[in-house]
């Protein structure tokens, strides 16, 4: 298993994953990056002391496949796992997400609050990758562990990319220890039952402390 941090694709936020500890990070690009030159963003991500395990797409549009397909070009330049996730898309948008064309090995995220009933019809029923953020899972299941559990038993085939955060009823991505998850145990779970990459998506000054406690649980 893997163990990832989470950066922007620039050489300030790249070398602080390293110096928090991290060989390999998902990058997050947004659009005003992804309108540079996407050759010397590939270079410099391959220059840099971390490796890119994953790329996350950028928030815009569903229908908007240029920005899309440039975080495709990206991620397969880079042998990256692409992310499929835009917080204006719902599970039903699956079908027009996929109509961008990825050629990089690709999964769709779970969104907030979204059932595994409905993460099972819209993606893995398709034929689709998930990519499994735990605290979006939260969210949706007060019995969320055991949801987590079975659908790394029943589709973990079709799971590379697990994002793992703390969450509260009202906000996702916190810091270890700052919700109201089981984060110990949650870590645990993936240890044991997991062989994928596991991304740490909180915020940067809390990825160390995450990666601490992750390696501890």
């Amino acid at each position: 298993m893997q163990v990832a941090g989470k950066a922007r694709p620039t050489d300030e936020s790249l070398r602080a994953a390293a110096d928090r500890g991290f060989d390999a990070v998902e990058l997050y690009v947004t659009p005003d990056l992804l309108d540079t030159d996407s050759g010397t963003l590939v270079e410099r991500v391959r220059a840099s002391p971390v490796t890119a395990c994953s790329v996350h797409t950028p928030h815009v549009l569903p229908s908007a496949t240029g920005p899309l397909r440039a975080a495709d070009r990206i991620a397969s330049a880079l042998e990256a796992y692409l992310v499929v996730h835009t917080q204006y898309a719902n599970m039903t948008h699956t079908p027009v997400l996929a109509e961008a064309g990825f050629a990089a090995a690709h999964g769709y995220e779970n969104q907030a609050g979204a059932s595994v009933r409905h993460v099972e019809a819209q993606v893995l029923r398709r034929g689709h990758e998930l990519v499994l953020d735990t605290a979006h899972l939260y969210l949706a299941h007060a019995d969320y562990q055991a949801r987590f559990r079975t659908l790394l038993d029943e589709h973990g085939e079709r799971i590379e990319v697990v994002h793992l955060a703390d969450a509260t009823r009202e906000t996702d991505g916190l810091g270890f220890g700052e919700g109201e998850m089981a984060m110990d145990a949650l870590a645990r779970t993936l240890k044991a039952r997991f062989d994928g990459t596991v991304v740490l998506e909180v915020m940067p000054a809390e990825q160390a402390d995450a990666l601490a406690r992750f390696r501890t649980a």
